[in-house]
């Protein structure tokens, strides 16, 4: 290997390596440090909301949603499109009120975020608070309920849960998904809720947002990821985030090929949006969505020459990081012979991000029965 070659690839896996050293840092930062805050009494003035896709592969889950919300928090509001397959089924739902989006509405939008619209458009008051949950949530407890005052008092507009996740058909998919997990109790709490400026961006998955807010920013922008979006234009007015204790039930993809559309879906979105972001959001999302592909790269393909340049330990930051969130997956799963498949797994979700960019280019709704 000629000189020039080796020094090339040593500044790139130095860099890589002390990039993710600073993203660990971080992590453990927002674990230790932040911890959310809680009035003495409950929110009444907040509206809990379902957008749905309400077809036929996500009839159980959505259906499971509704009523375990509607037994647990009394009501309901639920946002399909006209014509969607289950409308006249949910129709007759107790606790439910139900908005249906007309189809000549918007059609310059796509998937979610053309309903989250007409919603925020038609029958969003300011001084309400609004929960988004997804079509397989399964809010687990109620404090964010006791956190709206205090943060309401304190000049937040906007919060997110802790997604948990619980098994689909799929029990590598199921391992994998617990990534998203220690992601929250690591980058999201440091971003989300020690700085409280979502600069990785916010789940659509309890999803808490002040209705004022709601009606200045709206989801009028055609994205796939509009909770990223989002996301942008509240770092780009400096509105306030928290990061709720509250723990939402999450369905893992069904299928490896499902986990990777859903994966491809958020990467090409968070890539076509990322340019309308500030710089210090584009450098960070940047860098952790592309590095996660050359950390992958590296490990795998040039392990041979990283030995022979004496550089294998350079990549122990960003391997140490998925090897442990991805063992803990391992473990949730109680199948211990997908330990052995950790490796491919990081192979699986950086073939996701190159499937997205190729592959993807609307809203796709995968199983979720």
């Amino acid at each position: 290997m000629n000189q020039e070659l080796a020094g090339s690839i040593t500044e790139l896996v130095v860099g890589v390596a002390l990039a993710y050293s600073l993203l660990l840092s971080i992590g453990l930062t927002g674990y230790i440090g932040y911890k959310p805050r809680r009035a003495s009494f409950k929110a009444n003035n907040y509206e809990l909301v379902i957008v749905s896709k309400a077809n036929e592969k996500v009839q159980r889950s959505l259906i499971e949603s509704i009523k375990y919300h509607v037994s647990r928090f009394g009501h309901v509001t639920l946002v399909v499109d006209e014509g969607a397959p289950l409308l006249n089924t949910l129709r007759y739902f107790k606790g439910v009120k139900l908005i249906v989006v007309p189809s000549n509405y918007r059609r310059d939008l796509m998937g979610k975020g053309r309903a989250l619209n007409y919603f925020v458009e038609h029958f969003v008051s300011p001084d309400k608070w609004y929960v988004f949950i997804d079509d397989d949530n399964l809010i687990l407890d109620d404090s964010f309920l006791y956190e709206i005052p205090y943060y309401e008092a304190n000049g937040f507009v906007a919060g997110n849960g802790i997604l948990l996740p619980r098994p689909g058909k799929s029990k590598m998919a199921y391992a994998m998904d617990w990534i998203r997990y220690i992601d929250d109790l690591t980058l999201y709490r440091f971003f989300t809720g020690l700085l409280g400026k979502p600069l990785i961006g916010l789940h659509g998955e309890l999803l808490i947002v002040k209705g004022a807010v709601l009606k200045e920013i709206g989801f009028n922008n055609r994205s796939l990821t509009e909770d990223f979006r989002f996301a942008i234009e509240l770092v780009k007015r400096k509105y306030k985030t928290w990061q709720s204790n509250t723990r939402i039930s999450i369905k893992s993809p069904n299928s490896i090929r499902d986990l990777m559309i859903q994966r491809g879906r958020w990467f090409k979105g968070l890539i076509s949006d990322i340019k309308y972001s500030p710089t210090p959001m584009k450098l960070i999302v940047g860098f952790r969505s592309f590095a996660w592909v050359l950390n992958s790269i590296i490990s795998i393909m040039f392990f041979p020459v990283l030995i022979y340049l004496g550089l294998v330990w350079y990549i122990l930051p960003g391997s140490l990081y998925y090897f442990a969130s991805y063992t803990y997956g391992v473990i949730r799963s109680k199948e211990p012979y997908l330990f052995f498949l950790i490796p491919i797994f990081g192979f699986i979700e950086a073939s996701s991000r190159i499937y997205g960019l190729i592959e993807v280019s609307d809203f796709i709704v995968i199983d979720k029965n």
